[in-house]
């Protein structure tokens, strides 16, 4: 009997073991688009992840593999996509951060409430919007806060949901996977995840995250996604390399006698560096020796032609906690010097620690660090006070090759001439433009208003090569007024650019065609004789034969009819009109 009893206990625990491990592959096997977890590799655990063998429930967060027919009716009126990004790559000990977007169905969003709604804005010939409703959270939470339902709030692993006080509208459930670790968190139509790397090991990861949408008694899966992401040793770095007149800062190619600035950017989201010393380290790989300095932006100018390999070497020693340092006995050497500086201990935790001497009677030396005095005793010195504060160490690298080649470093307008409408058709300009460095091969013309920002015309043309740099422009301007002039020569390797504002003048302008003369002078003569033929009708009904013409007086008239036609006689003195009164017409 108890024999039986014995092996029917057996059973029913090799059962439960099989069930769990059963459980647990089923979760591995989910994997996204149908990928295997890693699950045979070791890895530390994540503080705050589950790991896989905890109990998975499949009942409430059911499990599908890709291609499984059930994704195609997990969400109404079609498919949920979800996006996960990162900041990767993250340096050893920084923070990582994850971010998940999902994208409904054509004509589908969230509102303020959490809720899924049809977005009646948006056209759908193939759907009636019989509800405004996708899936209505709100009105199913507050009829299970009724006793109608009862909803669950707890994660795969049976930890509960945490208390959030919009958790009304947290209707999603998102599973990060990672190194055979999970996490869960609720959240919205996003989430965002953050999780420390100082326990994952270095080189590339895989993270996934699965989607859940909340239900009455189980949660459905809607979405999944992937992502790689990059764990390193080494400070995550880049270097802006830009000199003023280079045409392409691309192709590496840059000017002889013109400073390089050199702009480095390290890749720190987390702000892990913040409070780091951080020093770089240049060769330029020209001969002019080493260049440290804690400033990341510096500048550097090449006097010689050919190629160039520049490397960098950044440090940064970052405050961390000390571990235990194990004493470190100098060898007895005898005084060679008269310097006094700190050694310095290291130990196989990777940590640094500057160590102070410590007061003796004994003089001590190591190697060149020493204190010396009139005396050839020697001493052995074993350290034992560390001093306070202990540093994590990390480099980052970067190396490039570099062209230095001739180019054109200044340009400058020394002469500017109006051009006489006799030798052009519009309001035009003679530029001289002169130029420092190599012989420019094209030069290109950009005319703005007066406040450079409105370009009006734009002008390229090939330069005739010369002996030397020094490039005549005619430039056309539409009419009078102030304009910007940005004149730029360049070569294939540089473009250097000089600007003006020019004032266009009427003297300037375009002068008036003869047509346009002669259909004034015409116009002048038309009204000369129209004025002629009046008069003379006028004259008719008068004694032009030396009698006195009848006054005709009008107030507010200061010229007469005699002052107008004495006018046209050429002021004939004889006439007798000069002997009587003028009249005001």
């Amino acid at each position: 009997m108890k024999k039986d009893l014995v092996l029917g206990g057996l059973v029913l625990l090799s059962l439960w073991l099989i069930s769990g491990i059963q459980a647990v592959k089923r979760l591995q096997d989910v994997g996204f688009h149908g990928k295997q977890s890693n699950a045979q590799g070791h890895h530390s655990l994540v503080r705050g992840w589950s790991p896989y063998r905890n109990t998975w429930d499949e009942q409430l967060y059911p499990a599908w593999k890709a291609g499984d027919a059930r994704w195609e009716n997990c969400w109404r009126g079609g498919k949920v996509e979800a996006l996960l990004t990162s900041d990767s790559p993250a340096l050893i000990g920084s923070n990582i951060t994850f971010a998940v977007t999902l994208r409904f169905p054509r004509c589908q969003k969230e509102n303020d409430d959490g809720d899924i709604v049809y977005d009646r804005k948006c056209r759908n010939d193939s759907f009636s919007y019989q509800d405004q409703y996708v899936y209505n959270w709100t009105k199913w939470v507050d009829d299970c806060n009724e006793g109608n339902c009862t909803f669950i709030n707890k994660f795969p692993d049976g930890r509960p949901f945490p208390p959030h006080p919009d958790w009304r509208r947290r209707n999603f459930v998102y599973i990060f996977q990672t190194l055979d670790q999970f996490y869960s968190l609720t959240g919205r139509s996003s989430a965002v995840l953050s999780i420390n790397t100082t326990n994952i090991t270095a080189g590339t990861q895989m993270m996934e995250v699965s989607v859940y949408r909340r239900d009455h008694r189980r949660h459905y899966p809607v979405a999944k996604a992937s992502a790689m992401y990059i764990v390193t040793e080494q400070i995550p770095l880049y270097v802006n390399i830009s000199q003023k007149n280079d045409r392409n800062s691309s192709d590496k190619i840059f000017i002889k006698d013109s400073p390089i600035t050199f702009d480095v950017k390290l890749h720190d989201p987390s702000h892990y560096l913040a409070k780091a010393a951080v020093s770089f380290n240049w060769t330029f790989g020209d001969g002019s020796g080493s260049f440290v300095s804690n400033n990341p932006l510096s500048s550097h100018t090449y006097t010689l032609l050919g190629n160039f390999s520049l490397n960098l070497t950044v440090k940064a020693a970052i405050p961390g906690p000390c571990k235990p340092v194990t004493p470190t006995t100098f060898i007895p050497t005898t005084y060679t010097s008269s310097t006094t500086t700190a050694p310095v201990t290291s130990n196989s935790t990777g940590n640094s620690t500057d160590l102070p001497f410590t007061e003796t009677a004994f003089v001590t030396t190591e190697g060149s660090n020493v204190t010396t005095a009139p005396t050839t005793e020697t001493t052995t010195h074993i350290q034992t006070t560390p001093a306070a504060g202990c540093f994590i160490d990390r480099y980052g690298y970067y190396k490039a090759n570099i062209r230095i080649v001739d180019g054109i470093v200044e340009v400058n307008i020394v002469e500017m001439t109006n051009v006489s409408p006799s030798e052009a058709q519009k309001s035009s300009i003679d530029f001289v433009v002169a130029c420092q460095g190599s012989i420019p091969t094209d030069a290109c013309t950009i005319i703005s208003d007066s406040t450079c920002t409105i370009p009006q015309n734009e002008v390229c043309d090939e330069v005739v090569t010369t002996d030397e740099c020094l490039v005549t422009l005619r430039r056309a301007f539409t009419g009078p007024g102030t304009y910007c002039v940005n004149i730029t020569l360049g070569d294939d390797a540089s473009l250097a650019l000089a600007s003006t504002l020019v004032s266009v003048s009427e003297a300037v302008g375009t002068p008036v065609p003869v047509k346009e003369i002669l259909i004034y002078l015409g116009l002048v003569a038309v009204i000369i004789v129209a004025v002629g033929v009046l008069l003379s009708k006028k004259c008719k009904g008068y004694n032009c034969n030396g009698k006195l013409y009848q006054d005709i007086t009008n107030e507010g008239l200061n010229v007469t009819y005699n002052q107008i036609k004495l006018s046209l006689l050429k002021n004939d003195e004889h006439h007798p009109l000069l002997k009587n009164k003028a009249g005001v017409i």
